[in-house]
């Protein structure tokens, strides 16, 4: 089975253990029929929670869509909410590294 880390720059990103995963990972739906490959690396996803509107958030680094149709996802963003810095489905979890 493919894993996210199948879809994502290694030299970019790193798969990471449950126990390893960091703090800032939020649940958040994904809109099935709004996400959409924006250059050759990048993906653009709308997402939203209970207690955040909907938004356009962008994933870097790609060598192909890793959310799929996923529609429950834990994220990580950036300081600004506008990029995915983590990703976690189930447990299959990746980071971008630092």
């Amino acid at each position: 089975m493919e894993g996210l880390i199948d879809c994502l720059d290694t030299a970019k990103w790193e798969e990471i253990t449950m126990a390893n995963k960091p703090d800032g990972f939020v649940e958040f739906h994904v809109n099935p029929h709004a996400h959409k490959q924006v250059d050759k690396t990048t993906f653009s996803y709308m997402i939203e929670t209970d207690d955040i509107d909907p938004k356009m958030v962008n994933l870097e680094h790609a060598t192909k869509d890793p959310i799929k149709k996923a529609t429950v996802v834990e994220f990580r963003l950036s300081g600004d909410g506008l990029k995915i810095t983590g990703i976690d489905i189930d447990g299959d979890i990746v980071v971008l590294k630092s």
